[in-house]
């Protein structure tokens, strides 16, 4: 019989892991977020409301659901309140979906941790990220979370100090739907469609961290677009499992006036255009195209604040998004569908850090080989 892993021991190896990438890679003053901090603060919560659960009288999983996404303010005092119940609600049905996926861990574990990491989310205001790019290339070279405080005159204060110190680089602090600290930062006013996806997004994270994909994203900037369309591709779609099997419990969505223009092929377009600029050096003209295209997009009714080489060196490492133009996109997406399930598609590319190996991957089944 296989020895089994004592819990306690995996789960502090896990929180040291992350802790170690992503918390102590953070911890700076000023105006970043402190994630060591939000750390400690939010596991000594989740521990007060495991510890007082017996004792509590939490309403039922369905009402609490249904009060919460009913909230227009999910950050005041009612949605504190209900915030532990949701999270856990949610955890189970992203778990749930994951065990039907039949998505596992290679070392034996207890029943209860069938599923690793578990499923540990944290609803709360997610931090941006200042993201970094070479001015003369779209390369996303640095990241830098940001407090969730800041106003949108401090954020552009930011930039643009950041930009006057070295002329070299552009700089944008870009929203996020989630961080994947753990546990995961989840923005608690996406709706649940969102919220689960984005949840179940964060998770395939902490699985890919124990991984060669997961731990080559700091050296590589392709093992980081695999890392974050792949996770991309598999929460979306056990964000899919989790509606279909649960029914979404928010409000009916309102739909404002659609926009008179495709914004995907507006930014592919526009994308491919500064790409071929900046490879002639000619800098400055990329610069002014992407202000002329945005001014073109909001007389459409797309409004974005700021498009410069930042905005695409983030946006395009999720390469399977409507607007991206990185050939894994449609190489990840291609090799999901091949790999027959979620569980082999995660076990296949798991491994992989480079673009020429998904390549050399991808080629392999479609000449029908196995792996």
């Amino acid at each position: 019989m296989p020895r089994m892993v004592p819990p306690a021991a995996v789960l502090l190896l896990a929180f040291g892991l992350w802790l170690g990438l992503l918390g102590l890679r953070e911890a700076r003053a000023g105006d970043s977020f402190d994630l060591l901090r939000w750390e400690l603060a939010t596991v000594a919560n989740k521990a007060l409301f495991a510890v007082g659960s017996p004792i509590r009288d939490d309403p039922p999983s369905d009402d609490a659901l249904e009060r919460y996404f009913a909230l227009d303010d999910r950050y005041g005092e009612e949605a504190r309140g209900l915030e532990n119940a949701v999270e856990a609600v949610i955890e189970g049905r992203v778990d749930a979906a994951i065990r039907e996926a039949g998505v596992s861990f290679p070392l034996p574990l207890p029943g209860a941790l069938a599923v690793w990491p578990p499923v540990d989310i944290e609803l709360a205001r997610a931090p941006r990220v200042l993201v970094t790019s070479p001015r003369a290339e779209i390369l996303r070279m640095d990241d830098r979370l940001l407090r969730t405080d800041l106003t949108l005159t401090e954020r552009d204060a930011i930039e643009h100090e950041a930009e006057a110190r070295d002329s070299s680089v552009s700089v944008l602090a870009i929203p996020t739907g989630g961080v994947a600290t753990y546990p995961a930062i989840v923005r608690a006013s996406a709706s649940y469609r969102s919220l689960v996806a984005i949840a179940a997004h964060e998770w395939v994270h902490h699985y890919l961290a124990f991984y060669p994909l997961g731990r080559a994203i700091f050296n590589d900037p392709d093992a980081l677009t695999i890392n974050e369309t792949v996770a991309s591709i598999a929460g979306d779609e056990l964000g899919e499992m989790v509606v279909a099997r649960h029914g979404d419990p928010g409000p009916p969505r309102t739909v404002g006036a659609a926009p008179t223009i495709d914004r995907g092929e507006v930014l592919r377009e526009l994308h491919t255009e500064v790409d071929a600029l900046l490879a002639a050096g000619r800098i400055e003209e990329a610069e002014r195209r992407m202000e002329e295209v945005r001014q073109e997009l909001a007389d459409h009714g797309v409004r974005i604040r700021r498009i410069n080489q930042a905005y695409f060196a983030f946006y395009g490492t999720y390469a399977s998004r409507y607007d991206a133009i990185h050939p894994l996109g449609g190489q990840l997406l291609e090799l999901r569908e091949r790999a027959g399930t979620l569980a082999r598609f995660l076990e296949l590319v798991r491994g992989v850090t480079t673009a020429a190996e998904v390549e050399e991957l991808l080629a392999g089944l479609q000449r029908g080989g196995r792996f």
